[in-house]
Formats: structure tokens, sequence, C-alpha cells
């Protein structure tokens, strides 16, 4: 391995400019590839297409077009206007698409008045276009039996205060062309549309999805910034160099933009879990080029000319920067056990980036060295090394640096033992912390709870009640009337189950359930007739006056029940939902024989929590068993092997047990930190050991001496790298969107013991694992009786 690092370093840094110029060219090849970049944030694209919840939604979209509505809210002192009673009939997807809506992504249009032009249409009369005698009409219409049982309440309320525009998209579109979409229905409604004097919100998954597009850009840019702006701070803080600095941000920034041009590349999406590839690669590949580049300058340092020091840095720090990323990529691969896209996706690009990362470390970066300062004059550039060492011995950061890794390594010497039980005791706390976790996926919050599409699903709510929408589909003899019959009771069961806090605020409210059944009971004095010639004429004329394919296929073989919920606090009161609505399909099942299964909002988030957490435990357990096996050959020993890794085992304990002080849950987001910390957190553990090992074994020193020499010399470079890596997700923290801030203060405090664990802990257990096996070794001297032989 040593002579292949060899001949990697001497050969760039012989030809540095074509290894730019290489670099330069994949680059630009590689960066074209962000056109092609993908985003998808939906929260079926989380689960594998095996899941039941997920066929169901597929089977929708091809029988009732799918779920995927935008809500226009309309609130005004008299929503019957005739300047917005004009307005709304003359809104058509025709109208839409000379607006510059794209033909076929609006499918249908649902208003309070789509009755009365129904009626007009078969009464073949055309609607009056004078503003009295339109306002009368509408009156008119409103009053008569059929408004007042399908229409008022569900798309206008009884004060003519606020009517809701329903528009059913098309669920075959790209997350950019739901954008596009979204962007152009909001200034359409908002400019073009709007009635004077009223007040129009829009709202629904297509907008929620541009808000969050738009709020992640924005918080992701900002956030980017200010972490570009700390990890030079805390590079110039180590080298005092700007051309270090520079140099050094160059590199990492060529990984990043790397990673990101493959990923369109090759198809992958941006997803909710991409949001840490940015932030793990800046972590990442800050640690390589600080080793790196630390053993170049301590060469320099001790005399050595440039292309010799560049070439050794690679050479002896080379192999042990390669062994951390190896083991981190080994790491991340754990990812690919998992059934769920994105986070299969997310290993994927983690493992790529940790590859790209690497070479770039040991390439690029000694390459560009090298031209700098070969060019350099010797007296200009031993002056810049004198002013380095000068401003080590003097440098008040420089100083508590060293007194503080000094400290630490007496006090993992002398204290090995309470250290050790510290460690454990905290260990076996984080055990109780998990199994006292909760969990939750609402990746609706991910965009805010300020952002406008998800104010106007609020005041959207305030008029016409809970939005979250669930679905019981069924297939069979759907209009039969007994089944009918039973699509009322799973209704009534479903808002006074136990479970649903009857007499309080529940979940489920009556009002909230819907089907064909109720359509016809309404229509006929409240009752299902008996026969199905009667259920027959009744769905045919309701067809004349209003659009049931919303609750039936065209092929009456299937139909919906839709009950809309109010959002869930936690993911134990999602997954209650969820076992009502399932509890509720399996019993109409069994009632009626009809094939039913139960999906939307709720169930959704449930099979996705239900998965993702036992997914993530798996992939963890795998990734500590990977670096665990890539540890003992490293070093030859299983002991060391397995000590090495309790610093991940720190990082992830302190993880838990933050989550667990702080109440809040393992979300998307942050159920990813444990495999994060494992990827990054390990590499603190190897440089420990390899640095250990090496001062004990290969040089001879005495135990005391080689704690104290490894965490003093190795710790700098990890102090720098780890409060980097940290500070860079801590400043996540700073995000307005909740689970984005979880997310970065939680990666931020397990990478933070995972350093004081390599300070710390790590060198304790090796302390006593050096002593123990050292005294197996010593054998008992034991002298041979004489034997006398007589002459």
């Amino acid at each position: 391995m040593t002579k292949l690092f060899t001949f990697l370093a001497a050969s760039a840094e012989k030809r540095p400019w074509l290894v730019v110029l290489c670099v330069a060219v994949l680059t630009i090849f590689l960066l074209s590839g962000v056109a092609f970049l993908k985003t998808e944030f939906s929260q079926e694209s989380m689960l594998p297409s095996n899941y039941e919840s997920v066929k169901a939604i597929k089977k929708i979209q091809d029988q009732f077009g799918g779920l995927l509505y935008e809500n226009v809210l309309i609130v005004s002192n008299d929503v019957t206007s005739p300047e917005l009673a004009s307005a709304l009939m003359g809104l058509s997807t025709q109208s839409l698409e000379e607006a510059g809506i794209p033909e076929g992504q609006v499918i249908k249009i649902e208003t309070y008045l789509d009755g009365l032009k129904n009626m007009a249409a078969m009464q073949g009369a055309p609607l009056p276009t004078q503003p009295v005698l339109l306002q009368g009409a509408v009156d008119q219409f409103l009053q008569t039996p059929y408004a007042q049982e399908q229409v008022v309440g569900q798309t206008i309320t009884e004060d003519n205060k606020a009517a809701v525009i329903k528009l059913q998209l098309n669920p075959g579109m790209n997350q950019k062309e739901m954008v596009d979409v979204a962007k152009k229905l909001n200034k359409y409604f908002t400019t073009d549309f709007k009635p004077s004097g009223s007040e129009v919100y829009v709202t629904g998954m297509a907008s929620m999805q541009l808000d969050a597009q738009d709020s992640m850009a924005q918080q992701t840019s900002m956030l980017m910034i200010i972490a570009l702006l700390f990890i030079m701070l805390i590079l110039y803080a180590t080298f005092r160099r700007l051309s270090d600095v520079l140099l050094l941000m160059g590199v990492i920034v060529v990984g990043i933009l790397w990673v990101i041009g493959l990923m369109g590349w090759v198809g992958i999406a941006y997803t909710t879990m991409s949001v840490a590839v940015i932030p793990l690669m800046l972590g990442i590949n800050i640690a390589y080029v600080i080793h790196i580049l630390s053993r170049y300058y301590e060469e320099r340092e001790a005399g050595e000319g440039v292309f010799f020091s560049a070439t050794n840095s690679v050479k002896t720090v080379g192999v042990a920067v390669f062994l951390t990323a190896i083991t981190t990529v080994f790491g991340f691969s754990s990812f690919m056990i998992t059934s769920i896209p994105p986070m299969r996706d997310f290993g994927i690009v983690c493992m790529i980036g940790i590859t790209f990362s690497f070479l770039l470390a040991i390439t690029l970066l000694p390459a560009v060295v090298v031209i700098r300062d070969r060019r350099k004059k010797a007296e200009k550039l031993d002056s810049h090394l004198e002013t380095m060492r000068k401003r080590r011995r003097e440098s008040r950061y420089g100083k508590i640096v060293d007194r503080t890794l000094v400290n630490a390594s007496m006090t993992a010497y002398r204290l090995h033992y309470v250290i050790a039980v510290v460690a454990v005791a905290f260990i076996a706390f984080a055990g109780f912390a998990v199994a006292n976790l909760q969990t939750g996926a609402d990746i609706r919050s991910m965009i805010g709870s300020n952002l406008p599409s998800v104010k106007a699903g609020d005041k959207l709510s305030e008029y016409f009640g809970a939005q979250d929408a669930d679905v019981i589909l069924i297939n069979g003899d759907v209009l039969k009337p007994e089944n009918l019959k039973e699509y009322l009771k799973l209704e009534d069961e479903v808002a006074a189950d136990s479970r649903n806090n009857p007499g309080e605020k529940g979940a489920f409210t009556r009002e909230g359930n819907i089907s064909i059944a109720d359509i016809i009971a309404n229509s006929n004095g409240g009752t299902i007739p008996d026969s199905a010639e009667e259920v027959t004429a009744i769905v045919a004329r309701l067809g004349e006056v209003m659009d049931t394919s919303s609750f039936v296929s065209q092929d009456g073989d299937y139909a919906m029940i839709m009950i809309r919920s109010s959002t869930s606090e936690t993911q134990s009161a999602t997954d209650t939902k969820t076992k009502i609505l399932r509890d509720a399909s399996s019993g109409l099942e069994t009632s009626t024989g009809l094939k039913t299964v139960a999906t939307g909002y709720s169930v959704l988030i449930a099979d996705l929590m239900g998965k993702i957490v036992p997914t993530q435990l798996e992939s963890s357990a795998l990734a500590l068993l990977l670096c665990l096996l890539i540890l003992v050959i490293v070093f030859k020993s299983f002991m060391y092997g397995f000590v090495t890794l309790i610093v991940v085992v720190c990082g992830i304990a302190a993880e838990m047990v933050f989550l667990y002080a702080m109440g809040w849950a393992l979300d998307i987001m942050t159920v990813t930190v444990a495999s994060l910390v494992i990827g990054a957190g390990i590499d603190f553990g190897i440089h420990i050991t390899h640095r250990f090992r090496e001062q004990r074994h290969d040089r001879g020193l005495s135990i005391e001496d080689s704690v104290k020499t490894t965490v003093l010399h190795v710790g700098r470079a990890l102090i720098a790298g780890g409060l980097t890596t940290a500070g860079v997700f801590g400043i996540l923290g700073l995000s307005s969107m909740v689970p984005m801030r979880h997310f970065g203060w939680t990666t931020a405090v397990g990478l933070l013991a995972a350093l004081l664990g390599a300070l710390f802990v790590l060198p304790s257990a090796l302390v006593i694992l050096t002593k123990m096996i050292e005294r197996r070794k010593v054998e008992p001297v034991e002298t041979a009786p004489e034997v006398v032989r007589e002459s």
C-alpha cells in the first residue's frame, strides 16, 4: 500500500499541471450534470413501491386521478357576489391553459357553482350575465336541496364568507413540473383572478413543494455561506496563511461539486435526506486535507524540500487517511441494505463523495502545493516556516490547545479505569434513552410554519375543517345497497372510535368523512335505497349536476371513502390514526367481502416511520460490524479494532441522550445521525489507535509517553477537523426549519462526543488493553534444578 501511495504522490508531484488540468476537465463535465438534478420531497417517494399503501396510491391515480390537489381559498364579505360568481363560472381547465398553465397539468376543477352550471347545461339555457340576474340565480341555486346537502359546508360556508376552489393536478408530474405549476397557479389566482375586496390563499402539496424548495434553497445557501466562513476561520487559525485557506477550500469545493454533478448525471434525486450531504462532505473533506497539509509542513520544518515533503505527506499520512476513508465508505455502505430509496441513495452519494474527497486530497492538494511553493524563493519560504513555528510557540490558541491535549492525555492515562466506568455508565443510560424516544415524520414541517402555503392551509382549516386526507380504497360491487350502508357505518365508527377521544376534539370527525354513500343518502332523504336499481338511478341523476368521479371510478369497480383529519402532533398519534383506519378497512372487508386497503397521508407516515427506524437500527449495526471488520484487518488485532469503536459508540450514545433530554423525536432527519456519526467519527478513533500503536510498538515508547505523544500530535488535527465538522452541522441548527434544526444540533453533539471519546475514552481503553495484553505476554522465568552427576 505504501508503494502505491508513493507512486501516486510522485506522479502527481512530477506533473502537477497535468493533475490540475485533468481535475478541471472532470469538474466541468460533472458540474454540467447539475442541470439534470431532480428534487423529490413527497412521503410516498420515501417508501418502497411494494408497500400496500403505496400500491393503493398508484391505483387511486389510475382510477381517480390521484390525491394531488391544490386548494384556492377565497375570503370576502360575500363570495356569491356577481363579480366573483362570474369569475368562477368562467373558470375551467381551458381558461387555465390560456393563462399559461400547461395542458393536462390541471385535470379537474371543483367550485360551489358546478351544480348551477350543470343544471343550466341540462336545460340548454345560458346563465345570465347581468349582475342582478346572476346574483338571483346563485342565491336560488344555493337554496336548492341539492346545494344544501352537497355544496354548503363543503365548498362554500353557510355565511357566504368563504369559498374554496379545488384543483386536481396530474399525479404524473415530476417535481420540477409540479413546482412550476404551483408557481403559475399562485400567480394566476392571487393577481389575475383575484376579485376586488377579497383575499386569496393557495395551498396544497404542490404549493408546499414550491415553498419547501424555495425555503430549502434559501436556508441551505445562507447556512452554507456561514459554514464556509466558519471553516475558513478554522483553517486560518490552524495554518495562519491565506493561500492555505484558499487552497484547502478550493479542494473541498471541487469535491462537493463533483458529488452534486454526479447526482444529476446518474439520476439520484435531491431529497430531504440529501440536505446532510453537503455539510457531511465539508466536514470529512476538511479532516482529510488538514492531515495532509499538516504533515507537509511538518516535513518542511524538518528541512525537507518541496517535492519530498509533498510526496512523503501522501506516503505517510495518506495511508492513515486512506484507512479512515475506506472505513467510512464501509460505514455508509450499510445504507445499501435498506429498502427505502432515499436512504439507499444517500448512502451511495456519501460513499462516492468520500471517495472523491480522498482522491482529491492525495492528488490535487499536493499538486497545487508543489505549483505554489516550488517557485517561491527559499528565503521567503523559510521565513514563512519560521513564522509558523513562532506563531505556534507564542499563539495563545496553540498554547491552550497543547495544554488541553497534554492534560487530556495525562487524565486518560492516570484515571483510565474511572473514565472507562463513566463511559460504560453513560452508554447504559443511552440505552434507557433509546427505549423512551418518540418518532415522527411530518415532512411538511420541513418548510416551517410561517410560509405562505402552510398559513393558507391553516386558514382553509378554519373555514372548512381539517384537510389531511386519508382514504379507504374499495374494490368490488361498490354500489350494492348493503355495501353502501356499511360505508356509512364505517364513517360513523371511525369518528366514534374510543381511540379517537370521543367527546373531545379527536383527529377524526363525522363531518370530515365522505363517500358516495353520503352523497346518495343526502339525495334520498338521508337513507340508502334498498334496491340496486334505485341506487343506479340516483347516481345517474347526480351525475347530471355534479362530478361523482372523485368517489366512484368510471367503470364502477372502485370507490373511495375520504377521511379527513387534523395533523397529529406526535408519531404515536399518527400510528393510532392509522390503526383506526386499518381496523375499519379490515372490518369493512370482513362484513362485505369487498377488497379494501387504507392509504393516504397518515398511513404513509406510519408506514415510513415503522420502516425507517428498524431499518436505521439495522444499518447502524451493520455499519459498526463493517467498521470493526476493517479495523481488525488494519490493526491485525480484534481487540484493538474493537476498542477503537468506542469513539463512535460514545457519539451515538450522546446523540440518543441529547434527543431524550431535549424531548425531540427521531424523525426523518435525526434518524440518520447515528450513521453520520459512525461515518465521520470513526476517523477520530483510527488516527488515535494508529498513532498509539506506532509510538508503543514501533518506537518502543512507554505507555504513558505513547498516550501523551499520540494525543498531543494527532489531537491537534483531530480538534481542528472535529470542531469544524461539528461546527458545520451546528450551523444547520440555526435553520428555521424544525427538522433541520434538530438534525444539525443532534449531529453536532454526536460528533463532539465522538471527539471527546477519541481524546479521553479511547486512550484510557488503549492503556487498559495494552497493559492487559503485555501482562499476559510476561511469563514467569522458572529456574531448572541442577542435575548433579557423579563421576
